[in-house]
């Protein structure tokens, strides 16, 4: 069985809504890991992507805001992040090597990569060890040590799986936010040794979102090796906001994501263990996603990737603190992942 390689090199890539540029437009190659980038909308037409290589808040906010960083930015404003979030981008390099867009028109594709953002190797390997054991430990202490899979969610949706809400990891005691808070504004963000689950949040939180959205729960749900899947699904417009973000423990997984009005309109990213996502806007609306349930579909480029145990924790932002709220007259049947 062919390997994947998950290729992390940074090129640029266009903020128009036409086309990508074409590698040979940019002068340089920079080879970089834990890499998500912000695409800058002057008036010119080249407008570029640039590394975050993991920049801490403020760093963010002094290379691509037109305001300086301030501690005492106001609430009502979205803070220094505000920018930065809404001018992210999935880079070129890892579009090709993670994005099958095929079966999407090269018009749409610069906005699927602004609306559903990965960021592979965002865990160190012992953050992802230590993410896995306390995930296991919390499953164990929710559902019990010899606890079996479930065959079917409520919905239908999810297939041999295991889950429970992780609510002590959405909180930082205030002792503790205050030094991580004070340690980021200068160090960059893997310097910092994030070595509990509430470190990781409320960095994952800082680094890409506004600082002044509220969160539902942390949710950590596990898939039975070779038999745990998810139906394609919308998540439930009443329960959560605009964004449903991920870290992807355990094994790699395909997520395949396929437009509700028009589903011969479909995409398929390959999320490596240890990735950090996260879909919004049009992507996180418009289309249904999921984990395909049996091994032979669980594909990628045409390669079959083996369906071993996968443990993600999901983040999503609540809802009055969303930015677009539900689409008008729009229902959705789905869940969670």
């Amino acid at each position: 069985m062919s390997r994947l390689n998950i290729v992390t090199k940074f090129r640029g890539l266009t903020r128009t809504r036409a086309t990508l540029l074409p590698h040979n437009a940019l002068s340089s190659t920079q080879v970089v890991s834990r890499t998500v980038v912000t695409c800058r909308r002057p008036d010119s037409t080249r407008s570029l992507c640039s590394p975050l290589s993991r920049s801490t808040p403020a760093q963010i906010s002094r290379s691509y805001s037109a305001t300086p960083y301030s501690t005492s930015s106001s609430p009502s404003s979205g803070g220094p992040n505000q920018h930065t979030y809404q001018n992210l981008c999935t880079p070129a390099s890892i579009a090709s090597s993670n994005f099958d867009l095929s079966r999407i028109h090269p018009s749409e594709h610069a906005q699927i990569l602004r609306d559903f953002i990965l960021v592979p190797e965002y865990l160190s390997p012992t953050e992802h060890d230590m993410l896995v054991e306390a995930a296991t430990k919390k499953l164990k202490r929710a559902l019990g040590k010899q606890v079996r899979y479930e065959d079917g969610h409520f919905d239908g949706v999810i297939t041999r799986y295991r889950e429970c809400s992780a609510t002590d990891w959405g909180t930082v005691p205030e002792s503790e936010a205050t030094t991580m808070a004070s340690s980021s504004l200068d160090t960059p963000t893997d310097t910092r040794g994030r070595t509990t689950p509430r470190e990781i949040m409320h960095s994952i939180k800082q680094q890409f979102f506004p600082h002044h959205w509220n969160w539902v729960a942390p949710h950590i749900l596990e898939l039975e090796s070779g038999k745990g899947g998810i139906k394609p699904h919308v998540d439930h417009l009443d329960a959560s906001g605009e964004v449903v973000a991920g870290l992807c423990l355990g094994s790699t997984a395909i997520m395949e994501l396929i437009h509700e009005d028009d589903p011969s309109k479909q995409f398929r990213v390959l999320l490596p263990k240890g990735c950090f996502y996260f879909q919004r806007d049009g992507v996180r609306y418009h289309y249904k996603h999921g984990i395909p349930i049996l091994p032979e579909d669980h594909q990628f480029k045409g390669t079959v990737v083996p369906k071993e145990k996968r443990i993600s924790i999901m983040l999503r932002n609540a809802l009055e603190f969303s930015t677009h709220g539900k689409p008008p007259g729009y229902t959705a049947p789905g869940t969670q992942m």
